[in-house]
Protein backbone atom coordinates (compact mmCIF):
# COMPACT_ATOMS: atom_id res chain seq x y z
CA UNK A 1 0.00 0.00 0.00
CA UNK A 2 1.26 3.42 -0.96
CA UNK A 3 0.97 6.50 1.19
CA UNK A 4 0.99 8.71 -1.88
CA UNK A 5 -1.72 7.57 -4.24
CA UNK A 6 -1.36 8.50 -7.86
CA UNK A 7 -3.87 10.94 -9.28
CA UNK A 8 -6.62 9.62 -11.51
CA UNK A 9 -5.30 11.38 -14.58
CA UNK A 10 -1.63 12.36 -14.38
CA UNK A 11 -1.88 14.40 -17.60
CA UNK A 12 -4.41 16.98 -16.57
CA UNK A 13 -4.75 20.30 -18.33
CA UNK A 14 -3.20 23.19 -16.47
CA UNK A 15 -5.74 25.51 -14.86
CA UNK A 16 -6.83 28.42 -17.00
CA UNK A 17 -5.43 31.78 -16.11
CA UNK A 18 -7.78 34.50 -14.95
CA UNK A 19 -5.34 37.37 -15.28
CA UNK A 20 -7.30 39.49 -17.75
CA UNK A 21 -10.55 39.12 -15.83
CA UNK A 22 -8.94 40.02 -12.53
CA UNK A 23 -7.15 42.96 -14.13
CA UNK A 24 -10.45 44.19 -15.57
CA UNK A 25 -12.15 43.96 -12.18
CA UNK A 26 -9.29 45.75 -10.41
CA UNK A 27 -9.21 48.52 -13.01
CA UNK A 28 -12.99 48.85 -12.82
CA UNK A 29 -12.90 49.19 -9.04
CA UNK A 30 -10.06 51.70 -9.22
CA UNK A 31 -11.88 53.75 -11.81
CA UNK A 32 -15.03 53.78 -9.66
CA UNK A 33 -12.96 54.99 -6.71
CA UNK A 34 -11.97 58.13 -8.58
CA UNK A 35 -9.22 57.20 -10.96
CA UNK A 36 -11.65 57.71 -13.85
CA UNK A 37 -10.37 61.26 -14.04
CA UNK A 38 -7.40 59.72 -15.78
CA UNK A 39 -9.45 58.37 -18.68
CA UNK A 40 -6.92 55.62 -19.43
CA UNK A 41 -7.82 53.59 -16.32
CA UNK A 42 -11.44 52.79 -17.25
CA UNK A 43 -10.45 52.45 -20.90
CA UNK A 44 -7.88 49.81 -19.98
CA UNK A 45 -10.52 48.12 -17.81
CA UNK A 46 -12.92 47.94 -20.75
CA UNK A 47 -10.27 46.52 -23.06
CA UNK A 48 -9.05 43.87 -20.60
CA UNK A 49 -12.65 43.03 -19.71
CA UNK A 50 -13.57 42.32 -23.31
CA UNK A 51 -10.40 40.28 -23.83
CA UNK A 52 -10.97 38.34 -20.62
CA UNK A 53 -14.62 37.70 -21.44
CA UNK A 54 -13.64 36.18 -24.75
CA UNK A 55 -10.46 34.30 -23.79
CA UNK A 56 -11.30 33.09 -20.28
CA UNK A 57 -14.69 31.34 -20.26
CA UNK A 58 -14.31 30.06 -16.69
CA UNK A 59 -14.02 33.56 -15.23
CA UNK A 60 -16.70 35.39 -17.17
CA UNK A 61 -18.31 36.71 -14.01
CA UNK A 62 -15.14 38.56 -13.04
CA UNK A 63 -14.68 40.05 -16.47
CA UNK A 64 -18.37 41.01 -16.67
CA UNK A 65 -18.15 42.81 -13.32
CA UNK A 66 -15.01 44.58 -14.51
CA UNK A 67 -16.72 45.52 -17.76
CA UNK A 68 -19.75 46.98 -16.00
CA UNK A 69 -17.75 49.04 -13.53
CA UNK A 70 -15.32 50.22 -16.21
CA UNK A 71 -18.10 51.26 -18.61
CA UNK A 72 -19.92 53.16 -15.86
CA UNK A 73 -16.73 54.96 -14.87
CA UNK A 74 -15.91 55.71 -18.51
CA UNK A 75 -19.34 57.26 -19.08
CA UNK A 76 -19.09 59.28 -15.86
CA UNK A 77 -15.62 60.51 -16.83
CA UNK A 78 -16.85 61.53 -20.29
CA UNK A 79 -19.78 63.42 -18.73
CA UNK A 80 -17.42 65.10 -16.28
CA UNK A 81 -15.10 66.20 -19.08
CA UNK A 82 -18.05 67.49 -21.12
CA UNK A 83 -19.32 69.44 -18.10
CA UNK A 84 -15.89 70.93 -17.44
CA UNK A 85 -15.51 72.01 -21.05
CA UNK A 86 -18.98 73.53 -20.96
CA UNK A 87 -18.17 75.41 -17.73
CA UNK A 88 -14.86 76.68 -19.10
CA UNK A 89 -16.44 78.08 -22.25
CA UNK A 90 -19.79 79.25 -20.87
CA UNK A 91 -19.14 80.62 -17.38
CA UNK A 92 -16.61 83.36 -18.28
CA UNK A 93 -19.05 84.76 -20.84
CA UNK A 94 -21.83 85.00 -18.27
CA UNK A 95 -19.48 86.62 -15.76
CA UNK A 96 -18.52 89.25 -18.33
CA UNK A 97 -22.19 89.93 -19.10
CA UNK A 98 -23.00 90.13 -15.39
CA UNK A 99 -20.09 92.45 -14.70
CA UNK A 100 -21.19 94.71 -17.58
CA UNK A 101 -24.68 94.97 -16.09
CA UNK A 102 -23.31 95.70 -12.63
CA UNK A 103 -20.87 98.27 -14.00
CA UNK A 104 -23.63 100.02 -15.99
CA UNK A 105 -25.86 100.14 -12.90
CA UNK A 106 -23.05 101.67 -10.85
CA UNK A 107 -22.38 104.35 -13.47
CA UNK A 108 -25.98 105.41 -13.72
CA UNK A 109 -26.50 105.73 -9.97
Amino acid sequence: MSYYPYPQNPYQRPPESTGLSVASLVLGILSMLGFAIIILVPLAGVITGHLGYRREPNSRALSLAGLITSWIALVLAALLYAFLIWVIFWVPETFYEYSDYVYEDLNYS
